[in-house]
């Protein structure tokens, strides 16, 4: 494949490390830039990102300014001189400054079939809408969020059991695999970019822990999608006695008539009777405690539970 001359690659999340791993062989001189190591875990120790973890694994040149509007920020691009920007998880809006420091259209690779799912979590929402088709699109990068002209799109079947990770997993790997031809055209200038349709767009803002609050008034199928697309942060939660019980497993079934909502249902395994069906519960966590079986967790509990009620911090 041909070389793409001097490449700065803007990446911070993990569906930004496969196409990273690429970008060595194509690029004649890469300059990767992530963001700062940040305390994380139970110690607080700095963690890297996972772009900055892939690239110093592989002695790649990189950067992690803390803002990339700053003045070292817009430097160390302007001091690289790159031919092109490319970015792909990378968490901050790029000034039009710097997007217009390179030669060629800078360009950002998004999981999510575009206009839907603009913003930074749009793997997430393609689940909790209940896509069937979600995908990766190439457009070109303009100061406004994930609004720029489409370059190319692929689109994948979603499956119905599938959880953030897993598509993100999915679409990343796609990435990967797809971008590198279109990177050979963009430094060809041969690429064609098509407006996207603003009035299609939807929004798929960042999460608050408040956000996986499971309201068992609602139908089993829609709780499921939350379950599913709330995967890692900040999860799909309940409460009982006053406790948080995390559902990290589930699948909607059948309910039964006559049960209040949010009752977990007698037998094995436990369900949970919805506005309309039952979740099927496969694996919980507890409040201070590692993630079991659910027929495990209803086995040490009193005969009659209902989820969802009573306690501070529902």
């Amino acid at each position: 494949m041909a070389r793409i001359g001097r490449l700065a690659f803007l990446g911070t999340g993990t569906f930004a490390v496969p196409l990273l791993r690429r970008l060595p062989e194509l690029a004649d001189e890469l300059l990767v830039v992530s963001t700062p190591d940040r305390p994380a875990g139970r110690g607080l120790k700095p963690r890297p990102s996972p772009v900055a973890e892939a690239a110093r694994a592989r002695e790649l040149n990189l950067a992690t300014p803390d803002r990339l509007r700053s003045d070292e920020g817009r430097a160390l691009i302007r001091d690289f001189a790159p031919d092109g920007l490319l970015l792909a998880a990378y968490g901050q809006l790029v000034p039009r400054e710097i997007l217009e420091m390179a030669s060629r259209a800078p360009l950002n690779v998004h999981p999510s079939l575009l206009p839907r799912h603009r913003g930074a979590a749009p793997v997430a929402a393609t689940i909790l809408a209940g896509d069937p088709v979600g995908g990766v699109t190439l457009m070109v990068m303009t100061p406004e969020l994930d609004a720029g002209p489409i370059v190319a799109q692929w689109p994948v079947a979603v499956d119905d059991r599938e959880t953030t990770p897993e598509l993100q997993r999915r679409l990343a790997q796609l990435a990967a695999d797809q971008v590198p031809g279109e990177l050979a055209r963009w430094a060809n200038g041969d690429l064609a970019a098509i407006p996207q349709d603003d009035q299609a767009a939807t929004v798929a803002p960042s999460f608050r822990r408040e956000d996986g609050r499971i309201d068992w008034m609602r139908p089993a199928q829609l709780i499921d999608r939350q379950v599913r697309g709330l995967q890692p942060w900040p999860g799909a939660w309940t409460t009982l006695d006053g406790r948080r019980l995390h559902v990290r497993r589930a699948r909607p079934v059948a309910g039964v008539s006559g049960v209040p909502v949010g009752s977990v249902l007698p037998g094995e395994p436990p369900r949970v009777a919805a506005g309309s069906g039952a979740l099927e519960l496969e694996v919980v966590q507890p409040e201070g405690r590692p993630a079991m079986p659910a027929a495990d967790w209803r086995r040490g509990q009193r005969e009659h539970l209902l989820l969802g009620a009573g306690g501070p911090g529902n």
